[in-house]
């Protein structure tokens, strides 16, 4: 029951920081005890001291109803309003109560009720804004000062000493409780300033998809071996040659080529949905909850590579080319390591199959391989495409259909490789039956259309090997 009030009433700072949250979630069983314990205290009063309820029950109802209306603003996402109007609203209980004591009972009216008025300050400090902790302080204290003077005439000797004593003492808790809580705001605003600071630098090293596909609010919450198993599509990119591209700068130059490269990549895999998991080096480990996502970063990645090197066309750095390889299948995501160092990864063969897809963008001379899981949910129309190879990845023993998303190229160059598709693919199924002259004629055939193509030149050596292999076979 409480839990389900307080969800509902807390519902709004679920997306909040951290503090406003904790701060919320106290302010909520603040109120709570309003409603809660003044049925407890109207009840010790009718038992122990009845006569004194009369004087006591109009504050206590009245706080009950503020306890009400202050849950239904915190409901409403005004947590600063409900704080406030809890601070004046207590104000005006306490100060109501102090003055109605006037008409009667003035010789104890600084024993009951005096010791209550810093409790507003607290209030508005804890779940206020800063700015109203001197106004609600310096209208205390004016309201302290007028009490005195009405209650001065009616009282002398001894108990205008203590009236005396009681007001001084109260100006003095209230003057040490304001003081206290700019002290304690703004060691919290600092606190809070680097907290958010930290959290946004944590951010820069756990992506916060990460965080939610494990279900936590803060990389506080992360443990060793937390995991969770989805389907997800991942995107693999590794700069061609780059081991030979880096021999050739200093290692300054190539820390700073690396990061201006990835600078221009990683916001476009952000933007498409997508979060990295980690860099290896000058490769990419993306994650997409879609393959379609997953190819529209491809494609603008490409497009965006070709920005990048024109802009060191004076030869600052050499120019690049990458091969990204996508794949979509089960995935286990999670922390790995020891208590002292963790991090968080990725287990699965989809992630194998991805890096290894993308490792046969160099054979085929390919900028974009996208397995046949993944093309399978990518609309049809939104992309040219066409069958590269069917391969029995290393260390698989199921084969893969793979193919090459043809976007990136020119539409001249993309409408030739088009133009015999249908013959590479023949091609390619007849190299896995055994079919090696019905293959090598096709492929002779694409490789008369288009020179360079490299995924025809490189099945044409697949098939000149295997002939070779199958005629010294037959000889011995």
């Amino acid at each position: 029951m409480l839990n389900r009030l307080k969800q509902s009433v807390l519902k709004h700072y679920q997306g909040a920081d951290y503090v406003l949250r904790r701060k919320a979630t106290t302010l909520f069983y603040f109120c709570l005890s309003f409603v809660a314990l003044m049925p407890v205290f109207m009840l010790i009063y009718l038992i122990w001291i009845p006569h004194r309820l009369p004087i006591a029950l109009p504050p206590m109802l009245a706080a009950m109803v503020v306890g009400v209306v202050c849950l239904i603003i915190l409901a409403a996402g005004k947590f600063y309003i409900a704080g406030q109007t809890l601070a004046v609203v207590t104000f005006g209980i306490i100060a109501g109560a102090q003055f109605k004591k006037l008409g009667g009972e003035y010789f104890t009216a600084y024993s009951t009720f005096i010791h209550l008025f810093a409790i507003p300050i607290l209030i508005v400090g804890l779940f206020g804004r800063k700015r109203y902790i001197l106004p609600i302080y310096g209208i205390m204290v004016a309201t302290n000062v007028v009490f005195f003077v009405l209650l001065r005439p009616r009282i002398d000797g001894e108990y205008l000493i203590a009236a005396q004593v009681g007001l001084m003492t109260s100006i003095i808790s209230m003057t040490l409780a304001t003081t206290l809580l700019f002290l304690l705001r703004n060691i919290m605003d600092s606190a809070v300033v680097e907290v958010e600071k930290t959290n946004a630098s944590m951010n820069r090293f756990v992506p916060t998809e990460f965080l939610s596909l494990l279900k936590k609010k803060n990389i506080n919450e992360v443990g060793l071996g937390d995991h969770t198993e989805q389907e997800m599509t991942i995107l693999f990119a590794d700069i061609r040659n780059f081991t030979g591209i880096s021999e050739t700068l200093s290692p300054a130059e190539n820390f700073s080529f690396i990061n201006d490269y990835l600078s221009v990549m990683g916001p476009i895999i952000r933007e498409n949905n997508g979060f990295i998991d980690k860099y290896i080096g000058d490769a990419i480990l993306a994650l997409f909850f879609t393959s379609s996502d997953a190819a529209k970063a491809a494609v603008e990645m490409h497009a965006m590579l070709q920005r990048f090197n024109a802009q060191f066309i004076d030869g600052i750095f050499p120019e690049i080319r990458i091969g990204i390889g996508i794949h979509t299948g089960r995935i286990m995501l999670g922390t790995i390591g020891e208590v002292r160092r963790m991090e968080n990864t990725v287990i699965s063969d989809t992630v194998n199959a991805a890096s290894r897809i993308e490792s046969l963008t160099k054979k085929l001379g390919s900028g974009i391989l996208v397995s046949g899981a993944s093309l399978a949910q990518i609309p049809g129309d939104d992309y040219k495409v066409r069958l590269v190879d069917v391969a029995q990845l290393r260390g698989k023993t199921k084969m893969i259909e793979i193919y090459e998303l043809l976007n990136p190229v020119t539409a001249e160059r993309r409408e030739l490789l088009l133009s015999y598709a249908d013959d590479l693919k023949t091609a390619i199924h007849a190299i896995k039956e055994g079919k090696l002259d019905t293959a090598r004629a096709l492929l002779q055939k694409c490789r008369d259309i288009c020179a360079d193509d490299g995924t025809v030149l490189h099945h044409l050596r697949v098939s000149n090997k295997m002939q070779i292999l199958k005629a010294r076979n037959l000889n011995n």
